[in-house]
């Protein structure tokens, strides 16, 4: 007996769920108890989709800064001087050190270049290139990059720009 109430009563669950597996309604915000999220979710949701430092992977890494404006002359014109601005990269551990590999300029890039934007890791690079004058001054003008903590190559700045592996 007990067993048939059981087994009345779960098939009245399992045929209530099936039923509402297929509404759509959205539940009202006034009917707290069943609802799992609290009144203005939302609203809170929508803020959470800007997201300043992910960048589209749909554009390769020379091509999807193009359109932007800026120039390390803007950068450079607010320091004392180029030399005083890409120090300044230095105790912030943006860089850590240069080098030379068999002629080739090696920069070794600090824990907190990883934390900056792509853009703005960019714009770092272009402005130690501007302040030493690397691409204009040899043909074919490279800038290694490397990690300070592997040492292992992490890109190439040329005349086209950084590009990052």
């Amino acid at each position: 007996m007990i067993c048939r109430n059981a087994l009345i009563l779960l098939s009245f669950f399992v045929i209530t769920l099936s039923a509402s597996a297929g509404a759509q309604a959205k539940p009202k915000n006034d009917f707290l108890f069943f609802q799992a999220w609290p009144p203005g979710h939302e609203e809170w949701t929508s803020y959470t989709k800007f997201q300043p430092y992910l960048e589209n992977t749909k554009h390769p890494h020379n091509t999807q800064w193009a359109g932007y404006g800026w120039y390390a002359e803007d950068w450079i014109t607010q320091s004392r001087s180029g030399l005083s601005l890409v120090n300044g990269f230095y105790q912030a551990d943006i860089l850590k050190d240069q080098e030379t590999e068999e002629g080739v300029p090696v920069l070794v890039v600090g824990p907190s270049f990883y934390r900056l934007s792509g853009l703005d890791k960019r714009r770092v690079v272009t402005t130690v290139d501007t302040v030493y004058g690397v691409t204009k001054s040899h043909p074919n003008g490279t800038i290694l990059l490397k990690d300070w903590h592997t040492k292992l190559g992490i890109g190439i700045y040329t005349e086209h720009g950084l590009q990052l592996q």
